[in-house]
């Protein structure tokens, strides 16, 4: 058989492998797998959206097995739930109309277990923006080291109390921020 003949032979059997795998692959359905996506109404006057960079979600916890999940999300809302009365208060500004977009991104994360304590240390950088119009506010940086002495499985708390940290300096922070330095006067 020829070279050609030989790789239009591979070619072929190529071609039906890929048809025949393809028909035996798993399908996840999204509904049932996770239920229906609910999205936020817009009516919510500040938006907390939460990004890792170059940082492990599951992080692991240096010194163990063990790794903890859920990061962003657990960020995420420490963050959320700490700038609520903000939002709140700042609801009628002008620049409040169509609300505030607060990106915190984590920076850096560390876990670590030593001579049995749970250390865990955090740095994000929190950029605010007007929701109409993607405008820019402001931005800082904070950060958070919490440690404990507790089983490596059992560092969730100390965990938390760092995000804690984190959330109620950036709503400091937020009472800080000049909305009027360009929020858009009315007209």
């Amino acid at each position: 058989m020829s070279s050609r003949g030989r790789l239009a032979l591979l070619f072929v059997l190529a071609s039906g492998c890929v048809a025949g795998c393809s028909s035996h692959a798993e399908i996840v359905p999204l509904l049932s797998a996770n239920g229906i996506p609910v999205t936020e109404p817009t009516t919510v006057p500040l938006r907390v959206v939460t990004r890792s960079t170059a940082v492990n979600d599951p992080l692991h916890l240096r010194g163990t097995r063990v790794e903890y999940g859920d990061i962003e999300a657990a960020l995420g809302h420490a963050v959320a739930s700490a700038t609520v009365p903000w939002a709140d208060v700042h609801r009628a500004h002008p620049s409040g109309k169509d609300g505030w977009h607060l990106f915190v991104e984590v920076t850096n994360a560390e876990a670590q277990y030593d001579d049995g304590r749970v250390i865990f240390s955090m740095a994000v950088r929190a950029t605010l923006r007007m929701r109409a119009g993607n405008i820019y506010l402001a931005q800082t940086q904070a950060s958070c080291r919490q440690g404990a002495i507790v089983a490596p499985e059992n560092g969730a708390r100390t965990m938390y109390r760092c995000m804690m940290e984190i959330g109620r300096d950036l709503a400091g922070w937020l009472d800080g921020v000049d909305l009027n330095a360009v929020a858009p006067r009315p007209t």
